[in-house]
């Protein structure tokens, strides 16, 4: 909460909706929401009055469609609709359900998440905003499910209805919403979240942030291009602002994709001191940001530039501190976090203001699961902390097959508990039990996450180094996938820069390891002899060529043959809506035969 919530003698709010109840009687006109449609231009607002006065008329009206406690999947184009519509749910004591906006089966990319989150919570209600609602609702005639929701224009009702609004009878064990995961490793999940677990994640990471300023009240403003469908984008972007009670600027994932300048210049520009996003955003801004479009930007004021990944590069923090150092930004501001949607958003994240955590392994005992600091004539490892425990989380590191603690020098699976981590997966009882019901010995009594990743404690810092399924083992020896895409990416210039997949399937009794690489569309690869490239032209290799450089460089810098390298048209490899390398799906596509080479 804000420095005067904190002071005064009011308890601290159990559910959402006293919290913005609490806020909109507190500070009624002030504008909390902002939209910049393009990214850099203001199109829409919402002042704190007028996002009670829509909550409680959108719950007024879904109260006529559907009980407290029924399903509300939210599929809303980037604007301050869905913010309406998600505390109208909470305020009709729905369970609200974000879900990315989809126009067209088979050409959005964004369907079978949207199909996937519908198949698995079987929803009463359909919201989305008059321009969108008939698309939406078109595309539950191509689903199978007999069960069809009642599909709802939230931006048609009026205000007046907010008189017919009664108070839900919710409290903090009550089901806020369901947060789906971003499916690289399998099918969308929905994790369960109750209003309780949202409100101690909110205060965890103000905890872990609050070294920030001594002023609270005074705290600047939050830029979000995340899609808000998503645990990062929805926690950071809408309901962390309220908590806190700083303003936020939102703008569409796609004025930050098709321009990443627009991000930091509208950092600047509304003098942000605050804003996350995933490895990939900011590797993005690497690759394709000039130093013409920086030439006005000022970042000095960027106090907290929250990342989270598992694992975050430390070149990657190198890299882009350097580029944006002359424009004010800091390698303080860094804050490398861990989480995941099942424990609400964070796990661990911080201190503030330190420079970012970067220590160096020795890389022959990490490949052994050991973890060992480098001597100075050592192969080493830079990895990156990814924060501090909050003293109410818990953390034990296990083996991965046994279940049994492992050494302060071993790397194992890392296992979570405490009042963030969510109640199950919706409708998925054997998931349930096996992801959220872990036992850890020494810990008995206490229910434990297991995140999927693999990782150690060290010096207070929490640091992540692949995710179990993702792990390449290789003569008892352990590779991660992420080192050795970079290094195959790096092989040859026509690669895409982070468009490499690297995996292992079975082949009788033995591994074979699988590197897929897309090509630049600036480079045109040719079978044979290539043919001298004309002036203005694609510049044109030969497969055999890059497939060569691929296979030497991966042999070179890990030890490995590339059994199968598969060159793929840009575009090709399948990422979450959130910048995630969905593997799984990558090998089921070339089990599948799908890909087809360049």
């Amino acid at each position: 909460m804000s420095e005067d919530a904190l002071t005064d003698s009011r308890p601290e709010p159990t559910t959402l909706v006293e919290l913005c109840r609490y806020r909109a009687s507190r500070e009624p006109d002030r504008r909390m929401f902002v939209f910049l449609e393009n990214g850099l231009d203001e199109s829409d607002s919402l002042s704190l009055a007028q996002l009670d006065a829509r909550a409680r008329a959108i719950a007024a009206r879904l109260s006529r469609h559907a009980p407290p406690g029924a399903r509300a999947v939210l599929s809303f184009p980037p604007g301050l609709d869905f913010v309406s519509a998600f505390f109208g749910c909470l305020y009709a004591g729905l369970i609200a359900v974000p879900a990315p906006p989809v126009l067209r089966v088979g050409v959005d990319d964004r369907y079978p998440r949207f199909r996937a989150i519908v198949d698995s919570c079987r929803p009463d209600l359909l919201l989305s905003n008059g321009s969108r609602l008939s698309r939406v609702e078109a595309l539950l005639k191509d689903m199978s499910t007999s069960h069809r929701p009642t599909c709802v224009a939230t931006d048609e009702i009026g205000e007046a209805d907010a008189d017919g609004w009664n108070a839900p009878r919710i409290g903090p064990d009550t089901v806020a919403y369901l947060q789906y995961t971003s499916g690289t490793t399998g099918p969308p999940r929905g994790v369960v979240l109750t209003h309780g677990n949202v409100l101690h994640n909110l205060s965890l990471i103000l905890a872990n942030g609050s070294r920030a300023t001594d002023d609270l009240a005074r705290q600047p403003p939050v830029v979000s291009w995340l899609p808000v469908f998503h645990d990062m984008g929805l926690i950071s972007g809408v309901l962390q602002p309220i908590y806190v009670g700083y303003d936020a600027v939102l703008m569409p994932p796609t004025a930050f994709t098709q321009q990443p300048a627009n991000w930091l210049r509208a950092i600047s520009d509304r003098g942000a001191g605050i804003s996350s996003a995933p490895g990939f955003g900011y590797e993005l801004c690497l690759r394709r940001v000039s130093e013409q479009q920086l030439r006005y930007v000022d970042l000095s004021g960027w106090r907290i530039a929250v990342v989270g990944d598992e694992p975050v590069r430390a070149e990657m923090i190198d890299q882009f501190s350097a580029m944006l150092a002359p424009f004010g930004f800091r390698r303080e501001a860094f804050f490398p976090s861990y989480g995941i949607a099942e424990s609400t958003v964070m796990l661990s994240g911080g201190p503030v203001e330190p420079e970012p955590v970067v220590r160096r392994f020795d890389a022959v005992a990490l490949a052994k699961g050991k973890v060992q600091p480098a001597a100075p004539q050592d192969e080493a490892r830079r990895l990156v902390g990814l924060g501090q425990l909050h003293p109410s989380m818990t953390i034990a590191v296990v083996d991965p097959a046994t279940g049994e603690p492992c050494a302060p020098d071993e790397t194992g699976e890392i296992l979570a508990s405490g009042p963030s981590i969510g109640t199950a997966y919706w409708n998925a009882p054997e998931e349930t039990a096996s992801t959220f019901n872990a036992a850890v010995r020494g810990h008995e009594g206490r229910r434990f996450l297991r995140t999927g990743s693999l990782g150690f404690l060290d010096g207070g810092q929490l640091f992540v180094t692949c995710r179990v399924a993702d792990l390449i083992v290789v003569e008892g020896m352990q590779h991660y996938p992420y080192d050795i895409e970079a290094t195959a990416a790096g092989s040859h210039a026509a690669i895409r820069d982070g468009c490499c997949c690297v995996f292992t399937v079975e082949d009788g009794d033995r591994l074979r390891l699988v590197v897929l690489a897309e090509i630049n569309s600036r480079f045109r690869l040719a079978a044979g002899n290539a043919p001298d490239t004309p002036s203005g032209a694609r510049a044109t290799v030969k497969a055999d060529e890059v497939e060569e450089a691929v296979r030497e460089a991966v042999f070179a810098g890990h030890g490995l043959r590339a059994d199968d390298v598969l060159l793929l048209k840009a575009g090709s490899l399948p990422f979450t809506t959130s910048g995630k390398l969905q593997r799984a799906q990558c090998r089921s596509r070339y089990r599948a035969r799908v890909f087809e080479t360049v």
